[in-house]
């Protein structure tokens, strides 16, 4: 396991590495440039040309004759080593202090989006499996291939439209109500409402995480309940399972205990992986719903070419994702003690 775990950090560093150069060169290729964005469409030559030299962008991407280390990629990843991730080109605030705060936002809405795929998506899939062929299996595959099919955006919009502007029955934006006050403690404010034992924060909380959640969990919950669909209506036909029937047990017994956790391996690697879907659907969710998470916080950065944001927010997403990844797969050998890892 020991083994394992640094061979796995090796490449995680080898993965951060090579996002850090694909990023850096993706972002400095979109057409325009930060000096342009931040002084305006009218800026002269002169001025923009200026500013370019005081933020370094004047300067070799790689390789500078004179001073081979007076590049602008080998002094971003000095930096990186060292956890600077450089301040924002135009607020001048520290992308590292941004993130510290911005995170919980997104974090919370993450988790509760992923928490509604499962407690929707696994029981439809299960059940669908157990009815094959019956109006549930109809049921669940069609929403499920509906959930697919609809972009965040245009469902986010939709909500948003319906249960905000027309019904009134939750807040279209934000993540607290004017009237409500709370002081964070950790920044994940549902939490943060029931230590401070406030539970009218806690309701106005959960108000505006209802539609966002719901929007960014649509997806994630349509491949979980196909994906456990196929995968208990696979393990039901192995002959384990007809054995334990045979032999008389009860039916929820075969289900829960013999088929469905030996369903659950391909299941888990969708999770893993539909964590990484969670933050780059973020963008737009919190963008529609003003959720003032990472993921509107780099959309604003792609529109005003702010390097350093960008290029943190990347990093860090990527960070999750590769932590996420590899959680899952240390949760296999749990699900199956036939895995071992060496």
């Amino acid at each position: 396991m020991g083994s394992y775990l640094i061979r796995r950090l090796a490449r995680t560093l080898l993965v951060m590495l090579g996002i850090s150069l694909v990023v850096f060169v993706f972002v400095r290729s979109i057409p325009g440039d930060a000096a342009t964005a931040m002084l305006g469409e009218r800026a002269t030559p002169a001025a923009a040309a200026a500013l370019r030299e005081q933020l370094g962008l004047n300067k070799p991407w790689f390789f500078n004759p004179a001073n081979p280390l007076d590049a602008q990629y080998p002094k971003y990843v000095n930096a990186l080593v060292r956890g600077d991730l450089g301040a924002g080109l135009k607020s001048n605030i520290p992308v590292r202090d941004e993130l510290r705060s911005r995170f919980p936002a997104t974090a919370e809405l993450s988790i509760a989006a992923l928490l509604f795929a499962l407690l929707i998506g696994m029981p439809a899939g299960i059940m669908a499996a157990l009815r094959r062929n019956t109006f549930w299996d109809n049921l669940a595959t069609t929403i499920s291939l509906v959930g697919v099919s609809m972009p965040v955006f245009w469902l986010g919009l939709l909500l948003s439209y319906f249960f905000a502007v027309k019904l009134g029955w939750l807040p279209p934006s934000a993540r607290l109500g004017n009237e409500t006050t709370l002081q964070p403690i950790t920044g994940l404010y549902l939490l943060d409402s029931l230590l401070r034992g406030d539970l009218k924060s806690f309701w106005d909380v959960l108000r505006h995480l209802i539609l966002p959640a719901i929007a960014l969990g649509s997806i994630p919950l349509a491949i979980i309940a196909r994906i456990t669909r196929s995968s208990l209506l696979d393990v039901l036909g192995q002959d384990y399972v007809r054995t334990a029937r045979a032999k008389g047990l009860a039916p929820n017994r075969v289900t829960l205990k013999h088929a469905l956790r030996n369903a659950m391996l391909p299941v888990v690697t969708v999770i893993g992986l539909q964590a990484g879907a969670l933050l780059g659907g973020a963008v737009l969710t919190e963008t529609i719903f003003s959720w003032p998470g990472i993921g509107s916080w780099v959309y604003e950065a792609i529109s005003q070419r702010d390097y350093p944001v960008i290029q943190g927010g990347v990093i860090f997403a990527a960070l999750v994702v590769s932590v996420v990844n590899l959680l899952v797969d240390l949760s296999y050998a749990a699900l199956d003690p036939r895995i071992q890892y060496r």
